[in-house]
């Protein structure tokens, strides 16, 4: 598995399944594993892990490879450029 090809898989796949409340989203991944990284604004509520859970279930059915899963997601208020970015960004909301 390729990053191009999985970033291009990741996009779709979180396409319309970021909530207002989301600031920014990172990924890592490995051989067979792939993991997300949510900032948020608020505390983490269980819909917010089903959103991502979802999002990560088209991944998985997208890219047979990836055999497991890890999602975390953690309220901050830290500004962007500070927050860990893994592998790269899906996704970093505009903040002034």
């Amino acid at each position: 598995m390729n990053k191009d090809n999985l970033l291009q898989v990741l996009h779709t796949s979180f396409l319309g399944a970021i909530a207002s409340n989301v600031r920014a989203i990172a990924f890592d991944y490995n051989i067979d594993t792939i993991s997300i990284y949510t900032y948020i604004d608020k505390n983490p509520e269980e819909e917010d892990y089903e959103i991502i859970d979802m999002a990560i279930t088209e991944v998985m059915a997208s890219l047979p490879s990836i055999l497991y899963q890890k999602i975390e997601i953690v309220e901050t208020h830290e500004p962007i450029g500070k927050l860990k970015s893994y592998n790269g960004w899906i996704f970093v909301r505009y903040e002034e």
